[in-house]
This record gives structure tokens, sequence and C-alpha cells, in this order.
């Protein structure tokens, strides 16, 4: 039987720019770890529902390395965490400090704990059997570290990658354990599939495909509680928000970009391909 997610009872969860009362605009996660072995249902689940969430497919103790590479920099370049009140891993707030977007700071992106966790052999052979395929993944890599109070804004990916969206995914992943009170990722429940996205010509400044005021109106929203390990992938398309992080830790998590080699026609700008030498150790 199925237990209610704890966060069930809360009266209202703020996902991007809007609150909903969980269960009924805010949905839990469908969990599709049972496909781990079946990268073609893993694949029709994304094209369907726009989203996959896979649990403990990293190893809890690289994902907690590549966790304290971030904290030991927030602790002692930026000065932000409050050790007098739990250890520097548990990453409580200094006074009202507020979050980073730390993408493309390489030491800390390609630090090899970082990377550890970003580039892993498990993830790469994931992708390589999803896509059957050569995995590549985008060299430049996002880590956002959230504060009290903040969240962020429902938006798409897709404008940012127009130009080489074909097969595109995103791979989500939390740098410790969290609730939608702690600040989760959320996905709108079939935003990957609206037609903003097929038009000839594309606003690369755009975050919202064209329809999407309409349809987020009577939008389902789904988010769920992450392990360290647990990942999600999306499709580049799909239309995401972060809950608020209502804690006085930070929320610390990171996201990277795959697409199967065959589609960048020898064109490989940006991506770094795996070899067959990358898939063989993990």
């Amino acid at each position: 039987e199925k237990r209610e997610p704890t966060w069930a009872n809360e009266a209202s969860i703020r996902v991007g720019n809007h609150s909903f009362k969980p269960g009924e605009r805010l949905k839990e996660m469908d969990d599709s770890t049972e496909l781990l072995g079946q990268p073609k249902e893993l694949r029709k689940r994304i094209e369907q529902d726009g989203y996959v969430l896979l649990r403990g497919v990293l190893d809890e103790k690289i994902v907690m390395k590549a966790r304290k590479v971030v904290v030991n920099a927030l602790d002692k370049e930026w000065n932000v965490i409050d050790t007098k009140n739990g250890g520097v891993m548990a990453a409580k707030m200094a006074e009202k400090s507020k979050g980073f977007l730390l993408t493309g700071y390489r030491p800390i992106t390609h630090h090899k704990d970082v990377l550890a966790t970003l580039e892993n052999p498990n993830l790469a052979k994931l992708f390589a059997a999803m896509f059957e395929d050569t995995p590549t993944t985008f060299d430049n890599k996002w880590v956002r570290v959230q504060s009290t109070g903040q969240f962020t804004d429902e938006h798409s990916d897709f404008f940012r990658f127009a130009h080489c969206a074909d097969s595109l995914c995103v791979c989500w992943m939390p740098l410790g354990n969290y609730t939608p009170l702690d600040g989760t990722l959320a996905v709108c429940c079939g935003s990957h599939k609206l037609d903003g996205y097929n038009k000839a010509k594309v606003d690369m400044k755009s975050e919202l495909p064209e329809g999407f005021e309409k349809f987020a109106k009577d939008a389902i929203w789904k988010t769920a509680s992450f392990k360290a390990g647990d990942i999600l992938i999306f499709d580049i398309r799909t239309v995401h928000a972060s809950t608020m992080n209502t804690t006085d830790a930070f929320r610390i998590s990171m996201d990277t970009r795959w697409q199967p080699a065959k589609v960048q026609d020898g064109n490989h700008f940006g991506f770094k391909v795996f070899k067959p030498s990358d898939l063989a150790s993990g």
C-alpha cells in the first residue's frame, strides 16, 4: 500500500510563483526505479510524462563527497555557513545569507569529487542504454545553492538550447536528503507537449512556451522527497520549478544536460563525448 508523503499534510507548498495544496494540483511524482533495466520503457515514460524519477542510481557516499566540495567552498570562500549550530556538512546558513548560482564556477563544477557524481559511469551507462548511442554531456554544469525563502521560477530549459535540443535531457540531482519543504524540483505535467515549442522562430530569451499561461491554469505539478543518490531525468522542454526552501539550511543541487552523440552530426562543441573505457568502470 502506498503511503502518503510526509509533506502531504502541509496547508500549502510554494512551487515557483504559485502555492498549491498537496493532493490537489501538487501531487507526488511517479517512481520509475523499477524500469532501470528497461531503457526503452524509460524512454517511453519520458516521452509520455516528461520525466522519470530514479532512486539510488548513484552511490550516496560519492554524492556526499560532491556535497562536501560545495559546502567547504561556501564556508571557506564565502563564509556563509553557520558552524556554531552544526558541522559544515549540515550547511546551516549564517545570518540571512543568500543563495548562490555557481554554474560555470569550475573550481567546484570540475572538481574531481564533483565530476565523480556529475559524470558518473553509472549515469553514462544509463544514458547510453536509453539513447542506444554514445552518450554526451554538456561541459557546463549547473550548481544551485538556495537559502531560506528562495525558489526557482517556473521555466523550460528548451529555449537556451533550441539550436541543439534534439533528444536533449536534463539530469537533476540533489546533494543531500530533501523534502519539498527544503526546496525540491517540481515538474509541470504534460508541459513538454505544448505546441509553443514547435514554432519556426524561437525567442532565445523566452523562459516559457507560448500557450503555457492558459495551460498552467489547471495544470498538475509533481514533486517528491529525494535522497542523495536519487536522480530526476526530464525532457529539455518540460516546464519545471522548485519548491521554496523553508528551512535554515542551504539546499544544494546540481544538474547537467545529456544528448546522444548521433544527433550532433560530428560537431560535439561544448559536449564531452564518452569513450567506451569511460563506461567500463563503475
